[in-house]
């Protein structure tokens, strides 16, 4: 049986453009937004960018404040200055027919600074809204890259929430 997991992740499921969702009281503590370069409609793009060394810091606190610095900096050396603009505005409205049938899990990241835990769990309550059964929620005590920060229990949570979907999982 398949089904989606989250790993702080934005889930516009609500028919709400993603963009809309840094205007929301949840992403008040957010750092993604001063990292942004530039008005994005100027620039085409959402551009953050790692090769500026007085941003590498930022982008550090914001996505990896607990992975070690070596990790962090090969981590940002991989991204692209650009992301598109049109995510922004994009909407997305799914059905509990088709998306709310598929069994869902949340991996919700507590020390996530790009999006705080608070809009993590806005999104639990917004996929739930829609879904015939529970969100099975998992909170780890990690950054956004809880890939590289705590790959084990990631994993755990993944390998859990497949084989015990609409739980909540302690960390």
């Amino acid at each position: 049986m398949g089904g989606l997991v989250y790993v702080a992740a934005y889930a516009p499921v609500s028919g709400t453009p993603a963009g809309e969702y840094n205007t929301r009281p949840e992403m008040s503590d957010s750092h993604v937004p001063s990292l942004v370069v530039g008005d994005p409609a100027g620039v085409g793009a959402l551009r953050v960018d790692p090769r500026d060394p007085g941003r590498r810091a930022g982008i550090k606190e914001a996505f990896y404040n607990d992975v070690d610095d070596r990790t962090a900096d090969a981590a940002i050396d991989l991204l692209s200055p650009d992301a598109p603009l049109q995510i922004l505005s994009e909407t997305l409205t799914v059905t509990g027919h088709r998306y709310g049938s598929i069994p869902h899990a949340y991996v919700v990241c507590t020390l996530d600074k790009a999006i705080p835990p608070a809009m993590q769990r806005r999104f639990v309550k917004e996929i739930d809204a829609v879904s015939v059964s529970p969100t099975t929620v998992t909170e780890l005590e990690a950054s956004h890259a809880p890939f590289l920060s705590r790959p084990a229990a990631l994993a755990g949570a993944i390998a859990a929430a497949a084989t015990h979907p609409y739980e909540l999982v302690g960390n």
